[in-house]
């Protein structure tokens, strides 16, 4: 039985022509709205979305702000149902965006309570560059000259306050990635999406959440062996976002972005209000063991019930 679209908001008109894959944004008014869910309707009649395959990393691949990103979730909601949370999940510099897909498993058998949740795992890949793939140019080089000379001020107060390289782009193409995937997990609020990431993509994680409009704070910011950067930008912007919850971890071993940057962002984010905290482990730059899949579980379950 067909949904009647008149009965729906534009943002549940959005939301179901997201989820057959078409776009709205050529759609002047409502009328315009209706048409393409018509259209929407038939498209997922028509072709399913696919049920879950163990076989394969990901259920299905879509395109959001540009960037191809695999899709884990159950498979009533890649049938329309709506999400409990949308989880984005960003990589480190030169990976793929199979390689943290372990990483959600793993999560969830720490916490039974939330396997059972209808959760969106969102998986994008980023763009290739001359120094690998990398959501953004990350200056590696000049972190790990830091740590090796930790008295180096100058070259440290130029690497947290300078913009990278590509940021403002990411940026931009985040915004609609986060707009695209909200749509597709059924028009979902901020406060149900997590972003997550490792080493660049955990940077890149708290960089976008900071990037959102007063009012729109994300459901919070895992970051895994990240580290701080442009640091008055994020200070001016940690004033939109109170209480913006941040879960960090480090590798004590870490010798690409050592523990000590994660203590800098910590003390940016505390000190400028935020809701964070830092567990270390006794490893290097990778993410951790069972205790830091834990934490990060409990942070995903205290984020289904806000």
């Amino acid at each position: 039985m067909e949904t009647d679209l008149s009965a729906l908001s534009l943002k549940e008109l959005k939301a179901l022509i997201a989820r057959a894959g078409l776009s709205s944004e050529d759609c002047i008014d409502k009328a315009d709205l209706r048409s393409r869910a018509r259209e929407a309707q038939e498209v997922l009649t028509r072709a399913p979305a696919p049920a879950p395959t163990p076989s394969g990393p990901f259920q299905t691949v879509k395109t959001f702000g540009g960037y191809q990103c695999g899709v884990r979730a159950p498979s009533d909601v890649l049938n329309g149902a709506m999400a409990d949370l949308l989880v984005v999940v960003l990589h480190g510099l030169g990976a793929t965006n199979t390689d943290l897909v372990p990483l959600s498993d793993l999560i969830l058998q720490q916490a039974p309570e939330v396997a059972t949740r209808r959760i969106v795992w969102i998986f994008p890949q980023a763009p290739s560059t001359p120094i690998g793939t990398a959501w953004w140019t990350l200056d590696l080089a000049s972190f790990m000259a830091v740590s090796m000379n930790p008295g180096n001020d100058q070259l440290l107060s130029k690497l947290i306050r300078d913009e990278p390289t590509g940021l403002a782009q990411c940026r931009s193409r985040m915004a609609t990635l986060l707009a695209d995937a909200k749509a597709f997990a059924g028009g979902l609020p901020s406060s149900k999406v997590l972003f997550c990431g490792f080493s660049l993509g955990a940077i890149t994680s708290l960089d976008i959440a900071l990037q959102q409009p007063a009012g729109e704070s994300l459901g919070g910011v895992v970051m895994m062996n990240g580290a701080p950067i442009v640091v008055e930008q994020w200070a001016e912007r940690l004033k939109l976002h109170p209480k913006l919850r941040v879960h960090m971890s480090a590798g004590l071993q870490d010798m690409v972005l050592p523990a000590k940057a994660s203590d800098w962002a910590l003390q940016l984010l505390q000190a400028n209000g935020a809701d964070a905290t830092l567990m270390k482990h006794p490893g290097g730059h990778d993410v951790g063991g069972t205790e830091v899949l834990k934490s990060v579980a409990k942070f995903i379950a205290a984020t289904l019930v806000r």
